[in-house]
């Protein structure tokens, strides 16, 4: 929630208690104070309560993969908690204030904006303040969701932001170039494991992933999709172009051997390659990939195959 989404908050408000007001004045002419704070407090905490059930806290729990998202939303929630109860304070303070500008028990309601004035520069001051706290609940978010996206061994994205990123690019009508995807797995991990031990098998890892990421462009991107296997995303590429990148990545891994204690650690992939097609899903795209990596697999290893 920014600025701009704060003022439409504001004049929401507004709306909503002007309607009130001119409900009531096709009927009477004069509006007893108590009666104004009571319309006051009721509209605000409408409006109030309707946004903090609606989209920013949605959007948060929405990506609550672990504990720290509900530590934010309870804090947004408890931000919007103390604006409330701020301006129920400003209602009061209000409705003292204009009990005590006037002798008679009735307010003439063309008086009212003046009054109403002031309390609407006390609510701008109060949503300016809830307005910094989201914008640092925000930042914590994003920075939250940028830890949530990479895999803490590799230092690659995951599965969650290769979902994620995938859903983004299907959503979009129509595109006018090709996108492919590698589904890559190590050969022969587990005696890898077996042999060296754990340590040396995330060793590998670490240094499958960082050949990846430098063997690719920049707008390339790679995701360790869970144990051994990775998934490549070639952005703007064709056939050719693609191959040619499963077969470079073949040969990278195949000539360069990891050190473990002394020790050379052999190292070669299997790739199953697809291309993305129009009115893809991303579990068509793993399936077909995963097809793909299978064959390579059953066919020698150390080679890539295509599912397209």
């Amino acid at each position: 929630m920014d600025s701009n989404q704060l003022h439409p908050l504001l004049v929401h408000f507004c709306k909503e208690l002007s309607i009130q007001l001119d409900s009531i004045s096709t009927n009477q002419d004069t509006i007893n104070p108590s009666e104004f704070a009571e319309l006051v407090t009721m509209t605000t905490h409408e409006v109030i309560n309707s946004f903090v059930c609606g989209e920013y806290n949605l959007a948060v729990y929405r990506n609550s993969v672990i504990e720290e998202y509900k530590e934010l939303a309870e804090q947004s929630i408890q931000s919007y908690a103390q604006t409330s109860e701020k301006i129920g304070q400003i209602n009061e303070q209000q409705a003292i204030v204009l009990s005590e500008s006037t002798n008679s028990s009735l307010i003439d309601l063309r008086t009212l904006t003046e009054k109403f004035c002031e309390f609407n520069h006390h609510l701008s001051d109060e949503i300016a303040r809830a307005n910094d706290v989201i914008n640092s609940l925000i930042e914590q978010v994003k920075s939250l969701e940028m830890k949530t996206s990479l895999d803490p061994l590799t230092q690659v994205f995951n599965r969650y932001a290769l979902h994620e990123h995938l859903k983004v690019f299907l959503e979009k009508e129509k595109r006018d170039y090709d996108i492919f995807a590698l589904m890559i797995d190590v050969d022969n991990f587990k005696i890898i494991n077996d042999q060296f031990g754990h340590i040396a098998g995330d060793k590998v890892l670490i240094f499958i992933a960082k050949i990846l990421k430098k063997a690719l462009r920049d707008g390339d991107r790679v995701y360790r999709f869970g144990g051994e296997e990775f998934i490549v995303i070639l952005n703007r590429t064709d056939l050719d172009g693609a191959k040619l990148v499963a077969e470079r990545l073949l040969s990278l891994c195949r000539n360069n051997k990891p050190l473990f204690q002394n020790q050379q650690i052999a190292i070669t992939l299997s790739i199953g390659l697809t291309k993305i097609l129009d009115n893809d899903s991303v579990d068509r795209i793993i399936e077909r990939s995963d097809t793909a990596l299978y064959r390579a697999k059953n066919s020698g290893k150390d080679r890539y195959e295509m599912e397209l």
